[in-house]
This record gives C-alpha cells, structure tokens and sequence, in this order.
C-alpha cells in the first residue's frame, strides 16, 4: 500500500436500518475515498505581524542596540549657479507615527525617532524651481521610542530593519517653489518622489516648508502612508497590540555648508539615567532569578522562544527592559494563550504580581546592573528539566530553494543510528534559516519505504524531493509490521505516521507519561520542511535533536491524532470584484501552485466534515468566519497533550471532546491566536478516552489581519496566505501491539 491509496483506517459505520438518504451515502463514498493527499497537510504559515520571519536573534544586542552611525548618501556636484548644502544629522530626524492600543490601556501613540540621516541639496537661489535634492538616505535600524523592546521587535519583525537597514528618499520633483530665494521666508510647496523600504519602493508626496536664512537651510515634510505597503503592517499581536494601518512620517531637516561645517558622522540619543538605593531591586539578586525561572530556557540562543527575542546575559535584558515591563504587565509574557476552560492544562506559568511589579520597579530605575553585561542567564534546573535530551543530532543535507517557488515543501530523510528497537521519547527541531521556515513535520517512515525514497531524493539537483501535503513514499507503513494485529481506527485520524512538528513558539517535546515513538532498526524520519521565499533564497541546514531510550515495558507506545476542519473565508465585500476573489479563481490559483491538493484539500475536509462552502459562510459578515468539524476518537486510550495550528488570521480555536452533552469537556480553548505561539500543552492529569467518543473542532478567522495582502477567497491550503483548522493531540492506545 502506498500513501496514495485509500485510506483505509477510515471507517464509517453503515446507518441503522430506515436511516441514510442517497446524499448522505453519497458523502459517505466520498468520505471513504479521501487520500492523505485530499486531507493530510502540513503546518505552517507567516507571522502574524509580516508575511516573514527573520533569523533567530544568535545576540540580541543586535536588534536591541545598533551601531549610530550616519549611513552614507550620492553627493551631488553643484552646477553653475547652485549652492551646495549638506544635511546636518546632529539638527535632523525621521519620526514616524503610529496609532495603537495595548492590552489594558487607553489607546495610544507609538512614536520613534532616527537622526541617522544623510543626504545633499543643490539650492538654487536665482530659479527656486531649479533646486535639486540628492537621494536622502536614512537608517531606519535607528529608530528609537519609548519602549526598547518594541524598537527590537521593529528592527526584527516589522521593518525588518537589522536585514533591511537603510530606506531611500529621491524627491524627484518640486511643486510650487518659483523665483529667487528670500532671506527668513517661508515657502511651502510638495515634493514628489519614491521611498523604498525593505527593497520595496512606492511613491509618495510629501507636503513640505522650508526656510533660507544665515547660510542654513531648515525644511519639515510630512506625509501618511500604509505600514502594509511595506509589509511591515498593521502590527497584530494578539493579546499585546493592535495598530493602524497608516503611519506618520515626519522628515525635519537642516542643511548645512560642508565646507564651513563639520558633519558628524555618529549621532546617539541621551540615554535613560540608573537610580539605585532603597526600593529599586537588585539584578543579581531580585531580576534575574525571575528571568532565570520564567524565561532563560525559552529566550536563550537556540531555543523556541529566540525567533522572537533572545535574552543570554544581562545586557541583553537590560537592553530590552521596557518591553520586559510592558509584556509582563500585559500578560503577554510568560506566553500561556490558552484559556482556563475545560481540563486543567500542565506547566502554566506561575509568575506572580509581586514578581511583576518587581521587573517593573527595576526597569523604572533605568535598569540597573550590578553585574557585568556579559553575565550569563540560564535556566533553573527545575526550567531545564522541560527540555529533552539531545541524544543524536540529524541534519537534513543543504538546501538553496528559489524565490520562484514561494511556497516550497521540501521533504528529506533522516537516519538515527540505531542497531535495536528504541525509542524516540522526545526532539528539538534545529532550526537554521528561520527567515525562510514556516513550519516542519517529521514522519516515521519504515525500512522499505526508507529504501523506496531513495528514487525520490535529489529532485531538481537538490537534497530531498518536492512533497506538497505529504511524502507520499511508496511501501510498507511502519504501523503495518508483518506479525503486527491489524489496527483499524474508528472515523479520521489525520495524517498517517506524523510523529512531530514544530511552529514558531512550539516548544521542545518530551513525550509525556513515558511514552514514544517505537523506532525498528532501519526505520528513518521524514523531515517535510515548508519554506517561504521572499526576496532572497538562503541555503538552509535545519535538523532534528531526538531523545532516545531502550525499549523495555514500562514505555508505551505513542500516537499523533489529527483533527481538521475545512476552511471557508470570503473577501470582504468591498473586494468582492477583485480576480482571486472568485472560489473558483481562487481554487484553480491553489492548483496551480501546489497541484492537486490545493483544491482536494478543502474539498475531502468538506466531505468528511458535512459541510458546503454555502453553509460555512451563510454568516459571514464581511470580517469574521468560522468552521467546525465533527470527529471522534480512534481507539481507546488516554490523551496526554493537544496543540492547535492556524495561519496568520486564525482568531480562535477550541477543541471538545463530547461536544454538547453533559460530559463535555474543552480539551483546548485559545480564543485569541497568535502565530507566534503555537504552543504545546500537556494535560495536567492524563484524560481517558474510548473509541468513537465525539471530538469537534472549531476555528475562526478575523480578515482585519489580513490588511495589506492581494485580496483572495482563502480555504484550506498549503500557501502562506492560505488558511488552515489543525489540531493534534497525543494519544497513548490501550492496545500496545509490541
């Protein structure tokens, strides 16, 4: 049997005699030819904040302070009757201005500032309209606000300024400036021209004043535009932040003779003075066992949580220690999105107020040390303890994609070296490129399909092969072992053989209640990598850590169960015109970018979840969609853990077990998604299950995160701008076939 087929775990059981319609066995028939590859998709997708990710932070000072160095800029040669004037950064700043609201508080204004400024003019006293303006080079990595952590998360996520660092003005044309200069006047005109940020540029006017006076040049020019221009846009933090779309930039600057002036080439901002004495906590003693316990072994280099921020020694935390403040206050931090509904969750955080309210006194200090900067963090024993061992590291060979294929799903191979039967207890997905990762998944493959792949693997010159939806190898499963009982599952149970995946924010596994994935000599790992190219393509060398152990009886076997529920979000009504706005359109695009499955997904989930795109969306309102699937449980055992995936506009998502009875139990409930923390969450006490017991899966979608982007019908599908209703949960079987 190959992936390709059937499923044939999939079983539907017949009516009850005088039950069943001609429809309802025709969905039936549909349900019972639902392939892996109508169903069976990956994780993944972008940040919620921009449609990329960036590099993990190997030193944070390298998003939480930068150099302050004035960027360099074309100078211009004065012609005949010109005079030629420099920008003075010391008198000069960029400022933009953005309307947010925070968590808890009044709505607000984001402001920072960058004097990292450089530029020249050619002032043509006798003709204004002959004036002319080099190109301006500002360094946009430099922005400060009031809150440094936010300045590090711009610098990483949103302006993506440490990758992009420098934005370009050419003013390309002056409106309404005629005649000679006068001394002390003020004229006011526009300046058209093309900004680009982020190797993106758009055109912009600009409305302007300036004045001549003393040999001194002095103009302010402001003008709104869209953060989703540049992909930098609105900024959506669930639980943290919601802002505009439009931003305010304010461009003030003071042109100077070169010739009878110095121009300084540094330009820092005063910083925040230190206080000490009684009241103001002590780093060594107070801050850092906080840090040490709530955040080392999630922020440190390597780990889960640096993709966004990463926190090694104590000038890294005093580097951010605004931001630490905020989110602590907020509740952002330590991240925990799941609600107290349903069953008891394991390992919440147990940061206190009094613990918060001391991070804050420190930080209102101006963050005092009373150690070296370089002084590391590091997790308490009791944090490390979370964190599996690294028995055997396995990488997958490098790999360069194309920025032709925006949304590549690469599968490879990976081979433990073990010579008897162990198991795979826990892993740590080694990320590399993480710019370019939205998620992976890891299969357990068998010996034979081991052997099958090898046809598979050096697709197009490159390591592995091309596996939208799955790896579809050919061959024995390794849970159909000749001698093995034959299983067969009660319902849809997801994707054959995924043993694990990770997501930003996913954290490193260990099984729960000793448990794992059985590994037979000569089995090997799929690991199926999605990556998203943007404007560059980098080789990437991502891997696997796994935890191993003997197989001896006190370890039970293991297994991921995969509900999904079908995808249905209409544009908004005001882009019901536009081309991929269409399903049909929007469908064929899918098909065209991923094959087969960017259409057979959603329409297998329909089938098997008894919907149709009419009843998903009768009420929709133009913003806010929704999707359900009713599924039950395979087989008896106990779940010890749940995990919920969707994309960058997923809203909430709930996962019941007995839906609508009076046992109902929530087994997972975020009502506020974020991307960025797709997290693991053990069941505090392991939860029985029998079955065919009913499990509903519910998402919804908010199509305000969607600013920006080229409008399009979204259903479930493998892109970035796809969407997806994913669960998993990890279930230890009564049955242990060993």
């Amino acid at each position: 049997m190959t992936d390709r087929e059937p499923l044939d775990d999939l079983v539907v059981p017949e009516p009850p005699d005088g039950e069943g319609s001609a429809t309802e066995r025709r969905r039936r028939r549909t349900v019972r030819r639902l392939s892996v590859a109508g169903v069976a998709i990956a994780l993944g997708a972008v940040g919620a904040f921009a449609y990329q990710q960036v590099k993990p932070v190997v030193d944070a000072q390298r998003y939480a302070t930068v150099s302050h160095e004035v960027p360099k800029a074309p100078r211009l040669t004065p012609a005949a009757g010109e005079t030629l004037l420099r920008i003075d950064p010391e008198q000069s700043s960029l400022t933009y201005e953005v309307d947010e609201k925070l968590v808890g508080q009044k709505a607000g204004t984001a402001k920072g500032v960058t004097q990292g400024i450089a530029g020249d003019v050619a002032l043509n006293e006798q003709a204004l309209e002959k004036s002319r303006i080099g190109q301006i080079v500002v360094n946009i990595e430099q922005f400060e606000s009031d809150n440094n952590l936010r300045d590090a998360r711009i610098r990483q996520d949103f302006l993506q300024s440490n990758r992009f660092p420098l934005a370009t003005f050419n003013l390309e044309k002056l409106n309404g400036l005629t005649g000679r200069v006068q001394e002390g006047r003020e004229y006011s005109f526009t300046i058209d021209g093309m900004v680009t940020v982020k190797d993106q540029p758009a055109t912009v006017t600009w409305d302007a004043t300036a004045t001549w006076e003393d040999g001194k040049l002095v103009a302010t020019a402001t003008t709104t535009a869209k953060l989703s221009r540049f992909d930098a846009g609105p900024i959506s933090i669930a639980g943290l932040v919601q802002t505009e779309d439009d931003v305010r930039l304010t461009l003030k600057l003071t042109a100077v003779d070169p010739a009878t002036t110095d121009i300084a080439s540094t330009v820092e901002r005063a910083v925040q003075p230190e206080t000490s004495g009684e009241g103001v906590p002590s780093y060594s003693r107070t801050i850092a066992p906080i840090l040490e316990k709530q955040c080392a072994s999630c922020h440190n280099s390597g780990q889960f949580g640096a993709h966004t921020l990463t926190l090694d020694t104590a000038g890294d935390v005093k580097a951010v220690s605004d931001g630490i403040k905020t989110v602590t206050q907020a509740g952002y931090m330590p991240p925990w999105f799941a609600s107290d509904k349903g069953v008891e969750l394991a390992h919440k955080p147990d940061i206190t107020d009094a613990e918060i309210a001391q991070l804050a006194a420190w930080v209102d200090a101006g963050a005092p040390l009373d150690v070296d900067p370089a002084t590391k963090l590091r997790p308490t024993k009791e944090a490390a303890s979370l964190l599996p061992r690294q028995d055997q590291k396995l990488y997958i060979d490098t790999y360069t994609g194309s920025t032709q294929t925006s949304n590549d799903y690469r599968c490879f191979v990976l081979e433990p070296e073990i010579t008897e039967p162990t198991f795979m207890t826990g892993y740590t997905f080694i990320q590399d490129q993480v710019a370019q990762l939205h998620h992976a998944q890891v299969f357990h493959i068998s010996q034979e399909q081991r052997e099958n792949a090898r046809a598979m693997e050096g697709e197009g010159g490159q390591p592995g092969w091309s596996c939208y939806s799955s790896p579809f190898i050919p061959g024995r499963r390794p849970d159909r072992d000749p001698g093995k009982p034959r299983h067969r599952d009660v319902g849809f149970a997801g994707q054959a053989n995924l043993v694990a995946g990770w997501v930003p924010g996913q954290a490193p596994v260990i099984f729960p209640e000793r448990s794992g994935i059985l590994l037979e000599p000569g089995d090997a790992l799929v690991l199926q990598i999605h990556y998203h190219f943007g404007s560059s393509a980098e080789p990437d060398r991502s891997g696997l850590a796994i935890q191993l152990d003997p197989d001896t009886p006190d370890v039970r076997e293991m297994r991921v169960v995969n509900p999904l529920a079908p995808v249905e979000v209409p544009c908004a009504p005001e882009d019901a015109d536009e081309p991929l706005c269409d399903r049909d359109a929007a469908l064929e695009e899918n098909v065209r970018l991923y094959g087969p499955s960017g259409a057979g997904n959603q329409a297998g989930l329909l089938a098997l979840c008894g919907h149709t795109p009419e009843s998903l969306t009768a009420d929709f309102d133009g913003r806010i969609a929704r999707s359900s699937c009713d599924l039950v449980v395979p087989e008896d055992g106990v779940i010890t853990g749940v995990l919920g995936h969707m994309h960058t506009i997923g809203s909430s998502l709930r996962m019941t077990l007995d839906y609508g009875t009076p046992a109902e139990q929530i087994l997972l409930d975020i009502p506020d998604w974020s991307f960025d923390w797709q997290m693991n969450y053990g069941l505090a006490k392991p939860l029985r299950v029998k079955a065919g017991q009913p499990l509903r899966l519910e998402c919804s979608w908010d199509r305000a995160k969607a600013a920006g982007r080229v409008p399009k019908y979204i259903v479930f599908a493998e892109g970035t701008e796809d969407e997806m209703c994913f669960a998993t949960y990890s279930l230890i079987p009564d049955r242990q076939d060993r």
